[in-house]
């Protein structure tokens, strides 16, 4: 029972376990209450410390919602009083909230119903709310919650999020002014909500007016949430949002998470108070006379015009219209509910028997006006907290009613009570009828007979959970909404009778109005002569009574001539057997559906107490899922099907050939389609994709992949459109779908605690079977501009810039030094990872065919200058790669033979095998030198390095025959499970087998990996002192660092790179960054200064080695600049995440102040950081603190003595390193303030040596 306390211990709560206190419960302490009331019961309303009144339906305002049927499962079901598999339907509000006298009503039934809890009215922000909000204030509302226009989960419709209100700013400090000008603030606390979630809009808020503020986004961030907007699907993939049992199983979250967070809002608050010389918080409220508005808003032409002098007003200098001339500024008087001298009063005294030992109660003839209001909340607010949902026994209270009742009678009664009337009723008469039991009647000595007189005003059990009604009259319009499980009947009802209805019974012995059952999704309602004219048979199916119906109606007719003598229901039952065949039994299609399908389904077989299978016992539930099925299903896909990548050839087989490593498959096998069907059902198709962009962890896609969108796609079976959807963003998915190493699947979704979706492996099937059906087709441009560009360098980033240039119109030349195109991905990838004829060489023939020309065997800096390419050409880009390898030159022994670059083994290997299959030369040109042999029959082999090119070099040597392969690393061991510093959806910094270590595992026995280990040294060999023997190296471990030997006949250096060589401009006079690479704005990509302004640098080149996959974003990006350069506008998409936002991409000077308040403690450490640099990185590291070139001769003198001075002052105090900007210079403000220091302390010593000074005599 979620309501009942809990005892001490431990609770699991998904994956975590929380610790539990004695008497905590795991009930909310705010209760809503919408316009659909769903489960709204007296038990509901009594375990609540806040009751909020919600006319701001979300991101809906006035609009309703819906529950789909798939969600309205197990506690969902009975929580909402509905049926299991029937959607629930969420009004627009009305119904009892149409006016402001209504709301009031409502707040009246709902402090009776809990005359302890706080009344809350949420209102959504908009032109008018201070007069809105001021009524609700009169209508005795504790509390008002302003929701602005942002928040939710974003599972609305997109209208609905896109207009659905205003800024809460706005909302706050429009109610805020106008309850102060009608005096009303004192009685009633503003909250705000709407993506609140730093302490500078904590205070934001109060200043405006809101005493309080309500958090929900961050702080489900902090517990877990992903934010992936499919919270009405009922997958969230993290536990939060979901009634599955199997997905609450992932939730982690535990509630310090939700502590710290809020302590550190509650810290900046406390820290921006301090600032403004605030002590309390209460201090803040209202003093918008703090608040100025951004200078730079006058900078831009949407913002220049701007006035915010009404919404800065202070609210203390209107003119008040109430009585007193000063009123409060906070909430400080309680609203005063009169509810001490209600009847509810003398019924709780009268019931005292009841409810102390549950004895027998009858009070008679208790007279009632209509003045009296919402009798019977009271009572049951004091049966429900004794008793809970059960109540009393049926008819222990008995309390009859004479006279008018006034409104919402039997408010939310409660199970054992009987309201009996001898009158008529006004509105609301049943509202949130919860167990309870109502008998109306006309009074006795009344003329009119019963069931031609209205007895019961408008809306009569709304939103009714349970009990029963019986009215001897006709009920007004809107009799029975939203009933939700109680049994009602009555002589005739107005329009819109049984409206949204979803359990329940209703019987009618009369007429009915016009729009029955509209919206009615659940529940009976038995109609005597129906008129179908006055039916609303959208959602109804009509039917006539059977047997069992017949008994059931006979009953129920004759306790209502029992319990009001009523003359209808006694001519009635004079003669049943035709009575019963003039009833018409409504019953809603889709309340019919899920009955049948409950009929229907299955039973559910018991759990067995025998042991599981002995092959299965040690497999977790997820791995016995299957990964390929025919026709998966794609809503619980990432659910209900494990995942499978694309397989590889066994380990020793793939080892004795240079084909690729991937197990090739028949695109046109069922089973082919069926598993890569299966793997696309697994995308979730979040809401915000983290897979699409990249982000400053290393994860996501570099290209902006529509990855959600051809994921659909192909599961649909559509896959051209996928392949257009695919080449939309990605020029080259053969080299991505083999080469690229995934980010996108670490910043999947799924990744966070289970395998990711197979996105490479899709990607890779997208294209080939495009090539298999022949749709890669070359698409020459229609039509020229006559301007050239040359491209330098023929690798990811050149192909990429060349083809988008290409399809501009411009004429591209490509040259390459090597003499076959490709760059990386010819030489540097070897073959068994990126198959060079099949893929490389294939497009490049369709590039060729598309009219770009390639030209080989070309230097830049050697055949032919950079001048005169940049001369020559409208535009050149410089694509020629990071292609100086860091190497080891002060280490002894490097000058000994076999000691190879990486690139170096890579493209000779390479070249070898390519030349031997196309059967040409080793010498293909006059300056080409031939391609060193490498002959590694037997030898022991030493690899250098942790990356992929280290790797690959150990594939390569086993391939050619090393007797034992070693690769080296600087690190330890990754560990097996996301480390914290890693979080998803970074790049995860776990343990990983590439496809060569579990090849030199299989033939040798052992991984290739020794970790920890730091080369110091080449030891020549004992058989030809020329050549390296050995390694000298030392390896930690527990007991500290050893000295180990290890044997080697080649060594590889595959330790990295450190930009492009010289070669390109051998006089240096292109800039280059700290890690020598040529220096160009990300994003605009012109080479700094270059005597040329049509001289491009893109690709690694400029950004330093990265993946292929990057490489061609930089291409596609430096390729749409360079045709706005050219033509002054492109039509070529950009593909640099920050160019295609221009909020970040148009990043502060450096050296510009920050905005907003900066933390005391982060003044001085604090570095105002260019966000290009950091994405241009593609990871979360420390920043590198430049130091600037002097301004001039004159502050560089100046600098350098104050360095000299520090670094003295430093060496006494035994500090490490100190450092001074040459380029810092001090604010003129503070130059002013120590001015005026100066000038007062001056002016302070002339006035002590006058006081001082002896009198004249």
């Amino acid at each position: 029972d979620r309501f009942s306390p809990m005892k001490e211990g431990r609770l699991t709560m998904g994956a975590s376990e929380w610790e539990i206190f004695e008497g905590d419960t795991s009930r909310s302490r705010i209760k809503q209450v919408a316009s659909g009331r769903f489960g709204v019961t007296a038990e509901y309303l009594a375990n609540a410390d806040e009751i909020q009144i919600k006319l701001a339906q979300g991101a809906k305002p006035g609009e309703g919602g819906e529950l789909p049927g798939y969600k309205v499962v197990g506690k969902i079901a009975e929580t909402r009083k509905a049926t299991p598999g029937v959607g629930l339907i969420s009004p627009p509000p009305h119904h009892d909230m149409y006016s402001i006298e209504d709301v009031a009503q409502l707040i009246r039934d709902l402090k009776n119903a809990n005359p302890a809890a706080r009344i809350s009215v949420k209102l959504v922000a908009r032109i008018g709310i201070g007069v809105i909000a001021s009524g609700v204030t009169k209508g005795k509302a504790d509390h008002l919650t302003i929701s602005g226009m942002s928040g939710g989960t974003g599972a609305a419709k997109w209208t609905s999020i896109k207009h659905c209100g205003l800024p809460w700013e706005i909302g706050v400090a429009e109610t805020h002014q106008t309850l102060v000008l009608n005096g009303l603030r004192d009685r009633v606390t503003v909250q705000t909500d709407g993506q609140i979630r730093t302490g500078r809009d904590v205070v934001m808020a109060a200043l405006l007016g809101a005493e309080e503020v309500a958090m929900t986004t961050a702080p489900l961030i902090a517990l877990g949430c992903i934010m992936m907007r499919k919270c009405h699907l009922n997958t969230c993939p993290v536990g939060v949002a979901t009634q599955d049992p199997e997905l609450r199983k992932k939730f982690t979250g535990q509630p310090e998470h939700l502590i710290n967070y809020l302590f550190m809002v509650a810290e900046d608050v406390r820290e921006i108070m301090a600032s403004l010389g605030c002590r309390r918080f209460t201090e803040l409220i209202g003093r918008t006379d703090l608040l100025r508005p951004s200078a730079h808003l006058k900078e831009h032409w949407k913002t220049a015009d701007l006035d915010f002098t009404d919404l800065l007003r202070p609210a203390w200098t209107l003119q008040s219209m109430a009585a007193e001339t000063e009123g409060s500024m906070f909430c400080c008087v309680p609203q005063d509910h009169e509810l001490a001298h209600v009847l509810d009063r003398q019924l709780v005294l009268r019931a005292a028997p009841a409810l102390e030992d549950k004895s027998q109660v009858m009070v008679k003839d208790l007279a009632i006006k209509n003045i009296d209001r919402s009798v019977g909340g009271i009572l049951s607010f004091e049966v429900t907290r004794r008793f809970g949902a059960a109540g009393l026994p049926d008819g222990t209270v008995h309390v009859k009613f004479k006279g008018p009742s006034g409104q919402s009678f039997g408010n939310f009664l409660a199970p054992g009570l009987t309201f009996e009337l001898e009158g008529d009723a006004n509105d609301y008469i049943g509202k949130g009828l919860s167990g309870g039991c109502l008998v109306v009647y006309k009074p006795g000595q009344a003329p009119f007979k019963g069931h031609e007189a209205i007895l019961a005003g408008n809306a009569a059990l709304y939103g009714a959970t349970a009990g029963k009604s019986f009215m001897a009259g006709i009920a007004a319009e809107r009799f029975a909404v939203r009933n939700s499980g109680a049994t009602a009947v009555v002589e005739g009802v107005g329009d819109h009778g049984c409206e949204y209805m979803t359990r329940g019974l209703v019987v009618i012995l009369g007429s009915t109005g016009a729009n029955f059952a509209a919206g009615m999704s659940g529940g009976l309602a038995y109609l005597l002569d129906i008129d179908k004219t006055s039916l609303n048979m959208e959602s109804i199916l009509l039917e006539p009574v059977g047997a069992e119906d017949s008994k059931m109606l006979e009953d129920l007719v004759k306790d209502h001539a029992r319990l009001t003598s009523s003359a209808k229901a006694q001519e009635l039952l004079a003669n049943w057997d035709k009575t019963a065949k003039r009833f018409t039994k409504v019953f809603p299609k889709e309340y019919k559906k899920a009955l049948e399908s409950m009929k229907s389904a299955p039973t559910e077989k018991k759990a067995s107490d025998t042991q599981p299978i002995v092959q299965n016992g040690a497999k977790d539930l997820e791995d016995l899922r299957p990964n390929s099925v025919h026709e998966p299903q794609k809503k619980r896909g990432f659910h209900e099907y494990a995942r499978k990548s694309m397989s590889y050839r066994p380990d020793k087989d793939r080892t004795m050939d240079w084909e690729e490593i991937y197990a090739s498959q028949t695109k046109k096998s069922q089973q082919w389609h069926s598993w890569i069907q299966t793997q696309t059902a697994r995308c979730m198709d979040c809401g915000t994709p983290t897979c699409h962009s990249p982000n400053q962890g290393g994860g996501g896609c570099p290209l902006g992949n529509r990855i959600p969108t051809w994921n659909q796609l192909v599961h649909e079976g559509e896959w051209k459109r996928a392949l257009e959807r695919l080449l939309d963003t990605n020029n080259f998915p053969e080299f991505t779908g083999t080469t690229c190493p995934a980010p996108c699947e670490e910043a999947c979704v799924l990744g966070i605690n289970e395998s990711p979706v197979a996105i490479k492996s899709t990607e890779l099937a997208i294209i080939e079977y495009g090539f298999s059906k022949g749709w890669i087709k070359p698409h020459p441009p229609q039509v020229r501009t006559r301007k050239r560009v040359c491209i330098i360098g023929s690798g990811p980033a050149g192909l990429a810039a060349a083809q988008q240039l290409n399809r501009a119109g411009h004429l591209v030349q490509i040259l390459e030094r090597a003499d076959r195109g490709g760059g990386l991905l010819m030489y540097g990838i070897p073959s068994m990872k990126l198959a060079k004829t099949e893929k490389v060489l294939r497009r490049l023939q369709l590039l060729k065919d598309e009219g770009i020309e390639f030209k080989y065997n070309c230097e830049v800096g050697k055949d032919v200058s950079m001048a005169e390419l940049c001369t020559q050409n409208d535009a050149v880009i410089l694509a020629t790669g990071a292609t100086q390898c860091r190497d080891m030159r002060s280490t002894e022994g490097r000058h000994l033979k076999n000691i190879v670059q990486a690139m170096d083994f890579l493209t000779a290997t390479q070249k070898t095998n390519l030349d031997a299959e196309s059967g040409q030369s080793h010498i293909r040109h006059s300056s080409s030198r031939k391609s060193p042999p490498y002959d590694l029959q037997g030898a022991r082999v030493v690899v250098i390095g942790g990356g992929d090119t280290a790797v690959d070099c150990v594939a390569t040597a086993v391939r050619l025959g090393a007797r034992s392969v070693l690769q080296f690393s600087r690190r330890d061991e990754a560990p097996k499970q996301r480390p914290s510093h890693t979080p998803w959806p970074c790049w995860a910094d776990t343990y990983r087998v590439d496809y060569a270590h579990s090849e030199v595992k299989a033939l040798h026995g052992r991984d290739p990996r020794e970790y920890l280990v730091a080369t110091k040294g080449f030891k020549a060999s004992a058989e030809d002192p020329s050549r390296v023997g050995a390694v000298i190296a030392t390896q930690a471990n527990a007991d500290g660092a050893a000295v180990i030997e290890y044997p080697a006949e080649l060594v590889v250096l595959a330790m990295g790179f450190t930009g492009p060589d010289k070669v390109v401009d051998p006089q240096g006079v292109l800039a280059r960054d700290q890690n020598s690479n040529f220096k160009a704005d990300y994003g605009e990509y012109v080479a700094e200064n270059a005597p040329w302004k049509n001289l491009f640098a893109c690709g690694d080149c400029r950004r330093g080695a990265s993946l292929v996959v990057t490489a061609i974003a930089e291409g596609r990006d430096c390729a749409a600049r360079i045709d706005s350069f050219l033509m002054g506008e492109t039509s070529l998409p950009r593909a640099a995440p920050l160019a295609a936002n221009p909020t970040f991409f148009q990043m502060p000077k450096k050296g510009d102040a920050q905005p907003g308040l900066v933390k005391r403690f982060q003044r001085k450490r604090r570095q105002n950081q260019d966000v290009s640099e950091a994405f241009e990185r593609g990871l979360l590291v420390e920043p590198v603190l430049e130091e600037p070139e002097a301004e001039s001769k004159a502050s560089q003198a100046a600098t350098s003595s104050m360095k000299i001075a520090v670094e003295e002052r430093g060496a006494k105090v035994g500090m490490d390193e100190v450092a001074v900007s040459s380029g810092a210079t001090t604010p003129k403000w503070l130059l002013a303030g120590f001015a005026g220091l100066a000038i007062a302390n001056v002016a302070l010593l002339g006035t002590v040596v006058a006081l001082l000074r002896p009198p004249r005599r």
